[in-house]
């Protein structure tokens, strides 16, 4: 027999739905929601058999508020996600139970890469695009992952009508979030489905280029700028381009990869740094040699209150940088000992 079956709840039986648990009723609650996140059905139905079940949503981790749906969404069960959605009449509402972080259970399969719990709660009318705090989708999660699923899942949720150009409370769209985790099909899809998303910005000004580029994925870099070239010196609010993004990655590739297509190497941000200033804060003695063998731009050019490249170097104790600025200029005084 179909387990699904093994267990109905007659929709005219009354609901029990007390205040706070007893210690007997406590430890029912603590054993449901081990059997749905472990994906014990068979301990599921007993549970609900012997406790006489009305409503699963009462039983609720304290801390996050999270259900034996969230659980099994999250791990993947769906032969226990279907048997909370459909073995009972009660709640009607159980596809859009909510955590204390507004998160439902769509949210979960989403950020775990669960395709067929995704699909399977998108089938039974789950909202495609609830907001859990801080005003995440379900789409925006699944891009916080790479691999194939977790790409199937963005096209899944795009299929079903999710919104690409939806923005967070920082203003981060689905299409900045697959260009921070370096997901390249998701990317794909997300441009395909909505080519105007690469133009839009944070609250902080960010581009998806200056995101790719911070996290120094060069494979999404050309997929960007080959729908606009134009793209690659637009600067954020602090005045940052992608090319300095990238120089903060540390990523000599991408660094590479954005002077090939004619990046701006003279660019400044609002306080005058260059790239050399920023590869010798972050002391990035490959990127700091990469620049000056190839004499990008002067190793003695002054940011904002005439600050140079070894003067930032020193000032943050970058030792290596300041010894290998120092070499390109012999006559310079350094006011720090990197011998040590």
């Amino acid at each position: 027999m179909n387990p699904l079956n093994q267990h109905r709840v007659n929709k005219h039986q009354t609901t029990n739905k007390p205040e706070t648990m007893n210690t007997s009723s406590s430890i029912s609650c603590k054993t449901f929601l081990q059997a749905s996140q472990k994906g014990n059905i068979t301990k599921l139905i007993e549970l609900a058999s012997i406790n006489d079940v009305q409503d699963w949503t009462v039983y609720r981790h304290d801390a996050s508020g999270d259900t034996a749906l969230h659980l099994a969404a999250r791990e993947g069960h769906l032969e226990v996600v279907k048997y909370l959605c459909e073995t009972w009449q009660e709640p009607p509402f159980r596809t859009e139970v909510a955590n204390k972080d507004m998160k439902r259970p769509l949210h979960d399969a989403a950020q775990s890469a669960k395709l067929d719990v995704l699909e399977y709660l998108l089938g039974q009318g789950a909202a495609v695009d609830p907001l859990k705090r801080a005003d995440w989708t379900p789409l925006m999660l699944a891009c916080t992952k790479v691999g194939d699923e977790a790409a199937s899942c963005v096209k899944a949720l795009l299929r079903h009508g999710a919104a690409s150009e939806l923005q967070n409370k920082d203003g981060w769209t689905p299409l900045m979030v697959a260009c921070r985790t370096g997901n390249v099909d998701a990317v794909k899809s997300l441009v395909t489905h909505a080519t105007r998303s690469v133009y839009m910005r944070s609250k902080n000004g960010r581009s998806p280029l200056h995101i790719a580029a911070f996290h120094g994925h060069p494979n999404i870099i050309d997929l960007i700028l080959s729908e606009d070239s134009d793209l690659i010196n637009w600067q954020d609010s602090s005045g940052s381009t992608p090319l300095l993004e990238s120089v903060k990655s540390g990523d000599l590739a991408t660094v590479q990869r954005l002077i090939d297509l004619k990046a701006d190497v003279n660019a400044v941000d609002n306080a005058g740094q260059n790239i050399l200033h920023i590869a010798a804060q972050c002391g990035n003695t490959e990127m700091i040699e990469y620049i000056l063998n190839r004499k990008l731009v002067d190793i003695e050019s002054p940011a904002l209150h005439g600050i140079t490249p070894l003067m930032f170097a020193e000032k943050n104790q970058q030792l290596k940088a300041i010894k290998i600025l120092s070499s390109f200029q012999p006559n310079t005084k350094v006011a720090v000992n990197y011998t040590r």
